[in-house]
């Protein structure tokens, strides 16, 4: 699973897939990091490195997202997490999601992936 993620990673970094994360997810890394006592040099490195996926899109979402994020929450019985991605996805015309989590296979118009079925 690991190498799979890595794999699908440097063909996003290589421009050869187009991917797209919000503001939100990377902030929920930052935090993942910090938890595991990253320091300021560590979370400065992943964010510039950001800069240089080439097949990478962040998506910037507002207050109005995240308030049309609890209908999906309410519709499809997600957490606000996964409920912003779904809302992203809306945004973007986007009906495909690369996870591991099933909790999205809820969502009838979208389509889960796993890295393996990309690779």
């Amino acid at each position: 699973m690991r190498e799979s993620c890595k794999r699908l990673l440097n063909r996003v970094k290589d421009g050869d897939l187009k991917a797209a994360i919000t503001d939100f997810h990377v902030d929920s890394i930052i935090v993942v990091m910090e938890n595991y006592d990253k320091g300021w040099k560590d979370l400065a490195l992943f964010l510039a490195s950001l800069l240089r996926y080439k097949g990478l899109k962040i998506h910037f979402t507002n207050l109005n997202s995240r308030i049309k994020t609890t209908s999906f929450m309410r519709d499809y019985h997600l957490n606000f997490d996964d409920a912003l991605a779904v809302q992203a996805l809306k945004e973007l015309s986007i009906d495909t999601i690369v996870s591991y989590n099933d909790d999205f296979d809820s969502v009838d118009w979208v389509k889960r992936l796993t890295p393996e079925d990309l690779l």
